[in-house]
């Protein structure tokens, strides 16, 4: 049985995480693609918003949270390289907590009642919306890890 308070306690240090990522760092920190990477910070954190959305609402089909603009900026497989706008960073400071907010409040009402299950590339299968939230967190911890080793090689 899934402890949703728990999920919800380390989605929201996550996010924290990465708004303290956002407020901390200059622009030109945040916006520079380490050499030899594809991705920058501010496309690693839209990313994570972009996938859970995409995860939880999209895969039981509702609409999802966040602007199609936003999802097609930080979905998977596009990069920074690509952007023909710069991404507005207070909505994504805005929406890195108000849709963690939100999604409770949508699980709390039981809104999602189907689900289109799909393989995860590290092997396993994601069958719920419960899962789902499971998944995007372990996702978060990969991309935070990244971000963290961004700021490092940006920092020497």
């Amino acid at each position: 049985m899934i402890d949703l308070p728990f999920e919800f306690q380390i989605l929201r240090a996550s996010r924290t995480r990465l708004l303290h990522v956002i407020e901390n760092n200059s622009e030109t920190i945040l916006f520079t693609i380490p050499q030899g990477f594809n991705n920058n910070i501010i496309w690693h954190i839209g990313h994570c918003i972009t996938s859970q959305q995409r995860h939880m609402y999209m895969r039981s089909g509702l609409p999802m949270r966040i602007p199609k603009a936003f999802e097609d900026t930080f979905k998977t497989r596009t990069s920074p390289r690509e952007w023909q706008n710069i991404p507005d960073i207070d909505q994504l400071k805005r929406l890195l907590l108000e849709t963690v907010d939100q999604l409770e409040l949508d699980i709390k009402s039981n809104l999602f009642t189907g689900y289109t299950p799909f393989n995860l590339p590290i092997g396993f299968k994601v069958t719920n919306h419960l899962e789902a939230l499971q998944a995007a967190n372990f996702h978060e911890a990969e991309h935070s890890g990244i971000i963290l080793t961004y700021l490092r090689l940006l920092s020497q």
